[in-house]
């Protein structure tokens, strides 16, 4: 749920770098007489995303009328993610994020690149790099070869869809022992039916509120010594500024993160700050 800056390369530099050292010079042949539409089909990508009508592409299983999926998924695997090969230095830089952390759950590590369409039903965007998106293990296992059927089923593009201006996601305090919190989107006022739409179905798809309450579940055990022994000392309303400030800070990181909406749902629950902070 984060957004990213688009790849600085184009799908035609990726992919001629990639195929640079194919020794068969049919197959070498074969694949270069697929330039125009791998360009073709990027800029199509291009346009659909940016209008949330990706499901509006079509799959197909062979490129120019000779190229097969196959062969051009060995040039994805063999070409381009191999280590020491011609394209490799472009998927290392594809994987980089300010934090490396997933932009799709804003919070687990960066393990591999997403084909945000699958490779196995859009060959020509295999090596496309607004196709290619890092990602945790967890969201690129959910996603597999998931395929949109509408545009309320498109969930957020990092390269394409920015919602960090605003405050999509919160939490409430569930008076449980131990305490735990249930995270959920509530999408702003001014925004689109569709956008709406898309971020909740990004938020199930990927299973993003169980996610977070595990975080959610050993930060609250991180902080209890210390809000208890606040409380003891200078009562609730220290443990409910220390819990604003700690809102604060996490909202100027991020404002969309997990622990933004603890912290804040944390500071407007009474109840957690006189009684269950004491469990």
């Amino acid at each position: 749920m984060r957004a990213l800056t688009k790849p600085e390369f184009s799908a035609e530099t990726v992919f001629l770098a990639s195929i640079s050292r194919v020794k068969n010079k049919e197959l070498k042949q074969r694949l270069e007489d697929c330039l125009n539409e791998i360009i073709r089909d990027a800029t199509d990508y291009d346009l659909k995303a940016t209008e949330a009508k990706l499901h509006l592409l079509q799959k197909k299983t062979i490129l120019n009328g000779n190229v097969t999926r196959k062969e051009m998924e060995a040039v994805y695997t063999d070409r381009f993610a191999k280590l020491k090969t011609p394209g490799r230095h472009f998927y290392d830089k594809l994987k980089e994020t300010d934090d490396g952390k997933c932009p799709l759950c804003n919070q687990l590590p960066v393990k591999t690149l997403d084909h945000h369409l699958a490779k196995s039903d859009f060959p020509s965007l295999a090596l496309s790099p607004n196709n290619l998106v890092p990602a945790c293990s967890d969201c690129n296992t959910i996603k597999k070869a998931a395929f949109p059927t509408s545009s309320e089923e498109e969930t957020l593009h990092p390269y394409f869809d920015n919602i960090e201006d605003d405050q999509w996601l919160f939490a409430d305090v569930l008076q449980t022992y131990p305490i735990s919190m249930n995270f959920f989107i509530k999408p702003p006022t001014q925004v689109t039916e569709l956008l709406a739409h898309r971020v909740l179905h990004h938020f199930n798809f990927y299973k993003l509120n169980t996610l977070y309450k595990s975080e959610a579940a050993s930060e609250l055990r991180n902080i209890a010594y210390q809000m208890r022994n606040l409380f003891e000392l200078a009562g609730p309303e220290a443990v409910k500024e220390q819990l604003i400030e700690r809102s604060e800070s996490s909202f100027h990181d991020r404002l969309n993160s997990w622990k933004s909406a603890m912290y804040q749902a944390l500071s407007n629950d009474n109840w957690y700050i006189t009684t269950g902070i004491q469990l």
